[in-house]
């Protein structure tokens, strides 16, 4: 029987992604790091430039520093070696961005929307930086990302003000100097503004690039002030977000007047010249301040805090909590609209908490976290103040509106059940108790969760959960 010739065909892989339209193969890299997109190069002829019709760029110097001689670096050797000429020396990062951005302008590609430059390295050159970002700035540019290593500052070209008309997000990290002119045009569309320990050149200058943004809607500033004070005069009427980390720092002047505020995150220390403007329609807050044990700092803390009686959603971090307790009286005002309260300890504190929930009668859910503190033992006054605040004078929201109750950083400890056990056997319409522990082995959480499950409960309804 003659022996058959034929060979089996091997069946033909069909490359679907290819296939695809050039603008949904473009979104799909919009996904990826401009890195990872330039890798994409050396699959065909298809995606030998298509990395450059995205419309993000972003260069990451500790990334581009370690890839040496991959397949990215080969990627980009292979377009300029057929552009340019062979050249077989290692590309700093300058060379890599350079070179990148020639590429793209050689394949005639459209204006980017969105651009990052971290470079935080000694090599940093403040007019490849310039140049580059000149470049980015078109018309089209949505969102600009730098950050800038601290080796030399760079200062964010003042003329850049009069051109980023479409810029929608704009963030500055570290070694960026800003100084806009007080007759810049500024950015006509930019609603979120990050600014990460960017260097001011006077302490004017803040408010001044505010004025710059007529429609800002979010707004985050960190800074750590050097030795110069600063002054932060936040008015800006559309702002909905603000963030604010001020550190380490006390001679400082703040005014926030914000009438359109709905969200403030707050840490910082407490300067006596603060001025909070009409904050109506804050919604929630989550504030924090450096320690300070003094009567004064206490009470303008308590102030403070008097600012915000109309939030929905309050969280206390525990060195705010912890500073209310030297105010001279915890006179605050009532919290109606208070419906979720984070009270963060590191200590007991059990008379500054009675004080907070006796002012907000409708409160539903309550968060009781407790940090671990070194050394620290409840003593009898702290476990007596407990008794009497449910005993004497049980507030009305726990035995009217508490639906939610979860204790963070339970350690099992007496005095902790008898908490959890009073709220339990006050809170009529409580739906849900969750205890979460801190350290405890399996074996004690075992008779810690029995102990729980037997403890008596006003609330027919009410679920125990221990994790």
């Amino acid at each position: 029987m003659a022996k058959s010739t034929s060979k089996r065909q091997k069946p033909t892989v069909m490359d679907r992604i290819s296939n695809l339209s050039d603008s949904l193969l473009c979104h799909i890299l919009w996904f990826l790091t401009t890195k990872e997109a330039v890798v994409t190069s050396i699959l065909s002829r298809r995606w030998k430039t298509l990395w450059t019709l995205v419309l993000k760029l972003e260069f990451d110097s500790d990334e581009f520093e370690r890839i040496s001689s991959s397949d990215e670096e080969q990627s980009l050797n292979q377009h300029y070696h057929q552009n340019y000429g062979n050249n077989r020396h290692r590309f700093t990062f300058t060379h890599i961005v350079t070179r990148a951005w020639a590429i793209r302008n050689l394949n005639n590609a459209n204006p980017i929307k969105y651009f990052r430059l971290c470079w935080d390295s000694n090599d940093f050159d403040p007019i490849h930086a310039e140049t580059w970002v000149r470049a980015a700035l078109t018309p089209d540019l949505k969102v600009l990302d730098l950050l800038i290593g601290f080796s030399q500052p760079f200062n964010f070209p003042s003329t850049l003000f009069d051109y980023a008309k479409s810029l929608v997000v704009l963030q500055l990290k570290e070694g960026v100097v800003v100084n806009p002119s007080s007759s810049s045009f500024g950015f006509p569309s930019l609603k979120s503004l990050l600014l990460y320990n960017v260097r001011f050149t006077n302490r004017d200058t803040f408010s001044v690039l505010l004025s710059c943004c007529p429609v800002l809607q979010n707004l985050y500033v960190q800074s750590y002030l050097g030795d110069y004070d600063n002054n932060f005069k936040i008015i800006v009427p559309t702002l909905k977000t603000l963030q604010l980390r001020l550190f380490l720092q006390r001679d400082y002047r703040l005014e926030i007047n914000a009438p359109a505020l709905t969200y403030l995150h707050f840490r910082a220390y407490i300067i006596e010249d603060l001025s909070l403007g009409n904050l109506s329609n804050l919604v929630e807050a989550d504030v924090g301040v450096e320690f300070d044990n003094s009567k004064d700092y206490g009470n303008r803390v308590r102030d403070f805090i008097g600012e915000l009686s109309n939030v929905k959603s309050l969280h206390l971090d525990s060195y705010f909590t912890e500073c209310l307790c030297y105010a001279t009286e915890l006179d605050l005002p009532m919290f109606h609209n208070l419906a979720f309260l984070n009270f963060q300890v590191g200590a007991c504190l059990w008379h500054v908490l009675p004080h907070l929930l006796h002012r907000a009668p409708n409160l539903a859910v309550l968060v009781f976290e407790k940090e671990y503190t070194e050394g620290y033992v409840c003593d009898e006054e702290d476990t007596s103040i407990i008794e009497r605040m449910f005993n004497e004078d049980v507030p009305i929201c726990i035995s009217s509106h508490l639906k939610t109750f979860h204790f963070i950083g339970f350690k099992g400890l007496t005095y902790e059940l008898e908490f959890v056990g009073l709220i339990l056997k006050t809170a009529r319409f409580l739906k849900t108790m969750t205890v979460s522990s801190a350290n405890i082995d399996s074996e004690e959480q075992f008779r810690v969760l029995k102990e729980l499950l037997m403890l008596p409960r006003e609330s027919r309804t009410c679920q125990i959960a221990f994790n």
